[in-house]
């Protein structure tokens, strides 16, 4: 038998919906316009922000980068707090508002004519401020406990009061 001569009955394909691809096509279109829309938002927040760099001066002719200011550690000016707790067995503290500058003698005749170590308290920050009151504590046990009028010299021994001077004239006086 020739193979002309057979009959061979081939099964034709089904047919495809045409729901699926029409599926597909809008799915393919929701995910280009997705795609599209990200990238527009992208682009707009990418503008705004240029738009408030600008604003700041960031591109204009001589703008500088703000420095920043090197740190200064000085061991002669403490706080308040610390006046109890000095590292040397005996030492002097020297309370004054330094932002007036009234008493420079004073300051100058303790600095020179002390034997021991001497540390200033600067009344005038912020921190110090709640220290201040109309009469001083010369028996004051802790830093809390602690009262400053005006000008005062405190000598420490051993993180406690032995001498209690206020006013610029009493501390020249002691040390005369």
């Amino acid at each position: 038998m020739a193979k002309s001569s057979m009959k061979l009955k081939y099964k034709s394909p089904k047919r495809e919906r045409n729901k699926n691809k029409e599926e597909n096509k809008e799915l393919q279109l929701k995910s280009i316009l997705t795609t599209f829309g990200s990238v527009l938002i992208f682009i707009g927040l990418f503008y705004l922000c240029v738009l408030g760099m600008k604003k700041l001066g960031v591109f204009d002719k001589g703008y500088t980068k703000p420095t920043k200011e090197e740190t200064t550690i000085s061991y002669d000016n403490i706080l308040i707090g610390t006046s109890f707790n000095r590292s040397a067995s005996e030492y002097f503290v020297l309370y004054d508002d330094y932002s007036k500058n009234n008493y420079q003698y004073t300051n100058s005749v303790v600095s020179s004519k002390a034997s021991i170590p001497v540390y200033k308290v600067d009344m005038s920050k912020g921190e110090n401020a709640s220290y201040i009151s109309e009469s001083g504590n010369p028996s004051a046990t802790n830093a809390s406990e602690l009262r400053i009028n005006d000008i005062t010299l405190i000598r420490f021994k051993d993180g406690r009061i032995m001498k209690y001077l206020e006013g610029s004239d009493n501390i020249e006086n002691y040390f005369n």
